[in-house]
């Protein structure tokens, strides 16, 4: 049985999203943007907001596609503090209608502490550690779920065996660029970091390529590597921080994608038709009167499960 802070946090998930049609609000808060738009920044403001319209609608159509092959799986995302797990965690969670947790502030709850670092203070790593194993054991026995896990879950085989039972994302970020995200914020919320020092980001950077060398195996055994620099590559960028949550977002839906539809055993018959329904939904538009069998075809374009939903009603 999951524990209660898990149970209360999944009610109050569910209650914020009661209402809400569809897997994404495309445009959330362009409306906003538009508005603080003046003359002269109109046109950057304009090229913005296509490419964060553009950025949605494609997120919206990858989680459509990927929605049916996870079989309600939770989804486990892995790598290095500061590593922006939450943060993509967060949006995964809303493009597929899934509820986010955060397994770090699971503990806190758990624990009745305000922090990860006060929990290593008063009690021990070792402490946290144990709680932490136990949190991600009750999420596994949950379905529909996007969890952001701490740093150094991987590092416990146990917690491989509860997050196996999901798929697991590495994000994989080059140690420079954390340790300059890390530098800027401060180390306090961060025990393993947080150590006086007159240059943060030496100090970051030594300690997490320290941490890196010992977890590097480990964040291997994810299901899926999301490799920040493999996407700034692809975009044409020579800096990992140009890349915006909504990049990572969609490239984590694209290898969640190509992993399970390469372990998983579809209907052929099904699949090897869709391409024949895009072609239908393409004529369709030019012909939007034109049945299937005496069936409506559909009006707007489909996604994946209502594109396999229609098909195999009009194959039995």
């Amino acid at each position: 049985m999951p524990c209660l802070g898990v149970r209360r946090q999944i009610a109050d998930d569910q209650a914020r999203k009661c209402g809400i049609a569809g897997l994404l609000r495309v445009g959330d808060g362009l409306l906003d943007q538009i508005g603080k738009l003046d003359e002269g920044n109109f046109k950057k403001g304009h090229d913005s907001l296509h490419n964060s319209v553009d950025e949605a609608l494609l997120l919206k159509r990858k989680s459509e596609e990927v929605l049916f092959y996870l079989n309600e799986r939770c989804i486990y995302l892995v790598g290095m503090m500061g590593s922006g797990k939450s943060t993509v965690a967060k949006i995964l969670a809303e493009v597929l209608g899934y509820s986010f947790f955060d397994s770090d502030k699971l503990v806190e709850q758990a624990v009745g502490m305000p922090s990860v670092a006060q929990i290593f203070k008063v009690h021990s790593e070792a402490f946290f550690r144990d709680n932490e194993s136990s949190v991600l054991r009750d999420l596994s026995s949950m379905r529909r779920l996007v969890v952001a896990t701490g740093g150094g879950a991987v590092i416990r085989p146990v917690n491989w065996k509860y997050m196996k039972k999901g798929l697991s994302v590495w994000l994989d970020v080059p140690l420079d660029a954390l340790a300059r995200r890390i530098a800027q914020v401060g180390t306090a919320s961060r025990p393993l970091l947080d150590q006086p020092s007159s240059d943060p980001y030496t100090a970051a950077f030594s300690k997490l390529s320290m941490l890196a060398e010992q977890r590097g195996e480990a964040y291997a055994n994810a299901d899926a590597r999301v490799s920040l620099e493999e996407i700034a590559a692809k975009q044409g960028h020579d800096d990992v921080s140009k890349l915006t949550p909504t990049d990572i977002a969609i490239e984590a839906l694209l290898k969640i994608e190509n992993f399970v539809t390469e372990h998983s055993k579809p209907n052929s018959t099904v699949d090897d038709l869709l391409p024949s329904l895009h072609a239908l939904y393409s004529f369709q538009q030019f012909a939007p009167s034109w049945n299937v069998r005496g069936r409506q075809s559909l009006l707007r374009s489909p996604s994946i499960q209502q594109e396999r939903s229609f098909l195999k009603q009009w194959l039995q």
